[in-house]
């Protein structure tokens, strides 16, 4: 499972950094865009996150137009869903 998700962590850094909605200034913000996979006893936890102090004003400010964390789970949930489910069924 921590294999699964380690690539899933993967796919969904590379998505945020190549479709982060803001203008680089310093490009700071884009490169500290960091997934992984974090165990916790007996689960899992899949994380994007920003390694910049103000990711968190990208993410909320502004009505949100400059998120990318929620945008790139929203548009792979559903295939991360999936597969967790066929790697316990198969």
């Amino acid at each position: 499972m921590y294999a699964l998700l380690l690539n899933w962590a993967g796919q969904l850094e590379g998505y945020a950094k190549e479709y982060a909605p803001w203008t680089d200034r310093t490009g700071h913000a884009r490169q500290g865009l960091h997934a992984g996979v974090e165990e916790r006893g007996d689960e899992f936890v899949l994380y994007l996150s920003h390694g910049v102090e103000y990711g968190i004003w990208l993410e909320l400010a502004h009505g949100g137009n400059y998120a990318i964390v929620r945008p790139t789970f929203d548009a792979h949930l559903a295939r991360i869903r999936r597969t967790v489910l066929d790697y316990w069924e198969g």
